[in-house]
């Protein structure tokens, strides 16, 4: 179920708050993209790596007439940069039109600190980890008062530290990040891109295990592998539950604890998508 209706021809309306934490899939959309419609959680227009250098203005234009239809989620270019200074400009002048925004190249808490001075109070910010860097002061950044979820920008990453795509030689640094957002009491992370439509459920189970809770997207064709992944389904809530009503009363092997906090974990966000 998506957390958000979309009109035709107009930008998603982004979750309500407490929606934020939920949020399964993250559409990357260029402003200037004809059609805004999408099936994602959350439909983010990409100030950033969407738009060439020269159609920067343009596209903040279309972004502030979508706004006009629907509250809207942007990314914004990294803080203190021109373009990102511009980008906060937009921000604040769409006020409570601005759902929240995706902080591009985050460096550490100081870049969430200006972000969130510059932008009307309480906007949420889901800050993208996207070098070795910002990887190693996660933690702090994820315990930014006005930090509701990280996300992990798997290509520059890569591109900063030569590592491949592969599973193995990310999984540190995705670890790195689910421990952050835990340590900071923030919802699991947001992975990186889910890549090739037949791959994106597969990615997305991958990333559950891993403890991440959505990923970013960049094609409307994966978000129903991607949903399918991020949602518990009902033979894993069947067999969470028959676990728990099943546990014996009193202290249990220290070993079956994890077991148990996965189930309750798992029971618990089925419940509050459903609800939704």
């Amino acid at each position: 179920m998506s957390l958000a209706h979309t009109p035709a021809g107009a930008a998603s309306a982004a979750p309500a708050p407490a929606r934020v934490e939920l949020a399964r899939t993250w559409m990357l959309r260029s402003p200037l993209a004809g059609d805004l419609e999408t099936a994602a959680d959350v439909l983010v227009l990409d100030l950033e790596d969407g738009l060439p250098a020269a159609r920067k203005a343009e596209g903040r234009d279309r972004a502030r007439r979508a706004a006009a239809d629907a509250p809207v989620w942007l990314r914004i270019s990294a803080a203190g940069t021109r373009d990102g200074e511009a980008d906060l400009a937009l921000g604040r002048e769409l006020d409570d039109r601005l759902a929240g925004v995706v902080l591009a190249m985050c460096a550490g808490p100081a870049d969430v600190a200006h972000v969130a001075a510059s932008l009307p109070a309480g906007t949420p910010i889901v800050a993208m980890i996207e070098s070795a860097a910002a990887l190693l002061t996660a933690p702090a950044i994820a315990a930014h008062p006005a930090t509701r979820r990280l996300a992990f920008g798997t290509g520059d990453f890569r591109r900063d530290t030569g590592m491949s795509a592969d599973r193995i030689a990310l999984s540190w640094p995705r670890a790195q990040l689910v421990v952050a957002s835990a340590a900071a009491g923030i919802a699991g992370p947001v992975d990186g891109p889910c890549g090739p439509v037949d791959q994106a459920h597969d990615a997305a189970r991958h990333a559950v295990a891993m403890g991440f809770t959505g990923t970013l997207a960049l094609q409307d064709a994966a978000i129903p592998g991607a949903h399918a992944g991020f949602t518990p389904s009902p033979a894993e809530v069947k067999a969470a539950r028959s676990l728990l009503s099943t546990t014996p009363d009193g202290p249990v092997d220290g070993s079956y604890a994890p077991t148990l906090a996965r189930a309750r974990a798992l029971v618990a966000r089925a419940e509050a998508l459903a609800a939704l």
